[in-house]
């Protein structure tokens, strides 16, 4: 994990607020907090097509409580946990991601999302016409400096198979314009 990211720990429990109106949040970044389309598409659309995903760590463990509750799962179920920056122009961190995906979610036809390598999540579930959203969550993560993140969630269903992303919006984003 990158320096920049170990900073920031969205698997601690954070007060999740409705992401339809995130009252607290600049307004900047809530166009970014209330997609509820592909990050992906959004992302690379900002960067004029230069987006890449870099992985910083995919592993098998337990969910924090607090994802774990999220997705309806019991507390010693384990999950693939996937931590990813997504990178726009000149290969900058615009976006940290944490993905959960329950041992349950990757059987049958999902097994394909244990080896999606430096491929977006999110390019293969909005390419799923079986794909469902929850709403999105907001919330405003601090690390251990005091610096502020914006952070957003959902779960996700594939095939009624659950899975929770949680999406860190990094400072090279605060000049990125939200295209439309």
């Amino acid at each position: 994990m990158s320096a920049r990211t170990a900073l920031i720990n969205p698997a601690r429990s954070h007060h999740w607020q409705p992401a339809a109106c995130p009252g607290q949040a600049p307004r900047h970044w809530r166009p970014w907090l209330k997609d509820e389309g592909s990050l992906t598409q959004r992302l690379t659309r900002a960067a004029n097509g230069e987006f890449a995903v870099r992985v910083l760590s995919q592993r098998w463990s337990r969910p924090t409580a607090d994802e774990a509750r999220a997705l309806g799962m019991r507390s010693r179920q384990v999950a693939l946990i996937r931590e990813v920056e997504l990178l726009g122009k000149d290969g900058t961190p615009w976006v940290y991601a944490r993905s959960v995906l329950p041992a349950t979610t990757l059987t049958g036809r999902e097994r394909r999302l244990r080896l999606i390598g430096s491929r977006s999540l999110g390019s293969l579930m909005f390419s799923d016409p079986s794909l469902s959203r929850s709403p999105l969550f907001a919330a405003a993560l601090t690390d251990d400096h005091g610096q502020r993140y914006w952070a957003r969630r959902s779960v996700f269903r594939l095939h009624a198979k659950p899975l929770l992303v949680c999406e860190v919006f990094l400072p090279a984003m605060e000049h990125v314009q939200y295209p439309l």
